[in-house]
């Protein structure tokens, strides 16, 4: 586990990741707290994988101490010189790419998806004005 925390330098964490950031790449090292287990956080990255593969998930391996919980490590591609996207461009881009906004739940619908949580601390808007989800709640959607 020491190891994995030479990965980069620390970068913003969060309840479930800790981040490090080496040149173009930032690695997440997550503790499965909000995940509900490694099966649940892989099922996640793929639904994510699915629907913004502008900012894909790879997934590196794992961390861990002796006798503790494994941590899964991720890498995504680092958004450069991004500001946090605001409600009224997130609300487009999700229009943009087939989700309508329910008014009920705040959540973005199409046939397939239920995408949540998709907030200006989640998505980025880089310099040229285009917008990278990093990282949202996906669920498939239930008939």
């Amino acid at each position: 586990m020491d190891e994995a925390f030479n990965i980069g330098v620390p970068g913003p964490s969060g309840n479930e990741n800790f981040t490090f950031i080496d040149n173009d790449t930032i690695f997440k090292v997550n503790n499965l707290l909000n995940s509900g287990g490694i099966s649940n956080l892989l099922d996640k990255i793929t639904l994510h994988n699915t629907i913004f593969p502008e900012t894909f998930y790879y997934f590196i391996g794992f961390a861990g101490y002796d006798s503790r919980s494994v941590m899964p490590i991720l890498r995504q591609d680092l958004i450069k010189q991004a500001s946090p996207a605001t409600n009224i461009e997130i609300e487009t881009y999700m229009s943009a790419i087939g989700f309508t906004k329910s008014e009920n739940d705040g959540k973005f619908y199409n046939n397939s998806f239920v995408v949540w949580d998709v907030v200006p601390r989640n998505v980025l808007k880089d310099k040229e004005g285009d917008i990278f989800v990093i990282d949202a709640e996906i669920a498939l959607k239930t008939p």
